[in-house]
């Protein structure tokens, strides 16, 4: 039995990637033959942290225009959320702006939820036509961290989701009391994938979340 079970939904424009980010922190390999998501799709990882045990389920939403009707409803119960964008497609930033972030903050059940923008594909430097101190000023205006990844190349997934999004959730009571309630219902649906990897210590970091 976990002592926290954490929901973190990934959000974001089709082909931003966040499969691929999922799939890294899930079982640590890239496909760039990933398929499109249908509907949602969800992972569960351990984590220790603190000599806590904390579940975390991973929860993958389409990013089809068709699908977003349906996955609305998955937003709801997350302690935190995760904003990909790709950074060789500027419209992709410009979406979460538009419709992403109005949409998770008007079904996400908890308004302290912790919030991340993710810029995937650093790695396509040549590509790239989002500079970083863009996505940056883009999050802190919408209260949220920032952090910039590569599915790719594992380069900076963990940090956002561990030192960023998980860590910050562990740190705020309200989350954790809050989702207590659901823990059964979760445990009942999802298996264990027996890691237990282990979380540093906590090191000085950014939060933030939008109105």
């Amino acid at each position: 039995m976990d002592d926290h079970l954490v929901k973190v939904v990934f959000v974001g424009s089709a082909g931003v990637g966040k499969t691929c980010l999922i799939r890294r922190l899930f079982s640590d390999k890239f496909s760039p033959e990933t398929q499109p998501t249908i509907g949602c799709d969800f992972h569960f990882k351990r984590y220790k942290f603190d000599n806590k045990s904390v579940g975390v389920t991973l929860w993958d939403t389409a990013g089809a225009e068709r699908f977003q009707a349906v996955t609305a409803n998955y937003y709801r119960g997350a302690q935190g959320v995760v904003f990909v964008y790709d950074v060789t497609r500027r419209e992709t930033l410009d979406a979460i702006g538009e419709h992403w972030l109005p949409e998770v903050c008007r079904h996400c059940s908890y308004p302290d939820a912790v919030k991340m923008v993710v810029g995937n594909k650093m790695d396509m430097v040549d590509a790239r036509v989002v500079a970083p101190e863009e996505g940056a000023a883009f999050a802190r205006e919408h209260g949220c961290m920032y952090q910039e990844t590569s599915a790719r190349t594992d380069e900076g997934v963990y940090d956002a989701l561990v030192w960023g999004v998980l860590v910050n959730i562990v740190d705020t009571p309200s989350l954790l009391r809050s989702y207590n309630h659901e823990r059964l219902d979760i445990e009942r649906s999802v298996g264990d994938d027996g890691g237990g990897a282990k979380w540093p210590s906590p090191a000085a970091r950014g939060g933030g979340c939008c109105g």
